[in-house]
């Protein structure tokens, strides 16, 4: 289970820090994520498109503090108005981590980011992270919902940005971990991802990650399995709230 844990965390504090030269640790983190494809008049389908994709846009608000923008929980559903998600655990066979575990998570990831407490508090939080066969599977899904500084918000953009980040992986010794820019399904659209190979553990880790944008926030989630048909597999569990 720590593999399985600690890994998502790691792509997504090495993602962040590849994506800014600054040392400020508010601005590293949130240099990260920011692209997906907004709806079209047509339906959107899975073969390769000409038309440059966007981050996944929702309604702005004015409100400045994170926590407004964090889901909620009841009887393990998560659902967050904001950003129009929700992630039903017990109806796709899920186990949502405890409080006090995501808390441990999120700590990992503070110290692995360089940030103090207090940027953290005002930028960045895992609000959900559940693991498949009802918590003894080897698929899994994280929300994390963060304040952005400089968001990419363009598939050339997001193309900048796995460049840096393919780089920094090889810097830093590891070679056995791949990303590139991809694109996946997310709510019956068609959208930019960042995607991850990983063959350093005991089997393949194919990892998905999509970024929907409201205002200077964003929620990031992260899908984890053993083939990129099953972490999209995971990423169709999550609907829509309207």
């Amino acid at each position: 289970m720590k593999k399985n844990i600690f890994i998502p965390i790691l792509f997504l504090s090495v993602m962040m820090t590849a994506c800014s030269g600054k040392t400020n640790a508010e601005t590293t983190a949130s240099q990260v994520e920011t692209t997906v494809v907004e709806s079209t008049t047509e339906v959107p389908t899975t073969e390769e498109t000409t038309t440059q994709a966007e981050v996944i846009q929702e309604e702005t608000h004015a409100e400045d503090d994170i926590q407004y923008y964090r889901g909620r929980k009841e009887d393990s559903v998560y659902t967050n108005e904001v950003f129009n998600i929700r992630f039903d655990a017990p109806a796709n066979n899920y186990k949502m981590e405890s409080r006090d575990n995501i808390a441990q998570m999120r700590d990992i990831f503070i110290k692995q980011a360089g940030m103090t407490q207090e940027e953290a508090d005002e930028s960045i939080y895992m609000d959900l992270y559940a693991t498949s066969e009802n918590g003894t599977g080897v698929s899994n899904v994280n929300v994390v919902i963060e304040k952005m500084g400089t968001p990419f918000e363009t598939e050339t953009e997001l193309e900048d940005v796995v460049a840096k980040l393919q780089e920094q992986y090889k810097a830093s010794g590891m070679v056995n971990v791949s990303v590139e820019s991809a694109k996946a399904m997310f709510n019956g659209r068609e959208t930019i991802a960042m995607s991850a190979t990983d063959t350093s553990g005991d089997y393949t880790v194919y990892r998905k990650q999509i970024y929907i944008k409201s205002g200077n926030f964003m929620a990031i989630i992260t899908a984890s399995s053993t083939s990129e048909e099953k972490a999209q597999k995971c990423l169709d569990a999550f609907t829509s709230l309207k």
